[in-house]
């Protein structure tokens, strides 16, 4: 079964804004991690409240992300330039 995706307004405009040989690639990725969110994983770190947060590297982006099994949503809370 499928999680949800959810992309946060900020991720959702860069990933608008990217040319579209880039943002294939992204929409390819989110396709995948949304249908098995924990399978690629590349790093994790922490936020404020505690979660984990996931994350993947395309090409020269960063995408990060977390899980949400009780509602089975993936939530993108960050798509940009990998060395921010």
């Amino acid at each position: 079964m499928s999680y949800r995706l959810f992309i946060l307004d900020e991720a959702m405009q860069f990933l608008i804004g990217m040319k579209k040989p880039e943002r294939q690639r992204l929409r390819e990725k989110l396709e995948l991690i949304r249908s098995y969110p924990s399978n690629h994983v590349e790093y994790e770190r922490r936020d404020a409240a505690g979660r984990r947060i996931s994350g993947c590297i395309v090409g020269r982006h960063a995408i990060e992300y977390w899980e949400d099994t009780a509602d089975m949503d993936v939530k993108v809370i960050y798509i940009g330039l990998a060395d921010r």
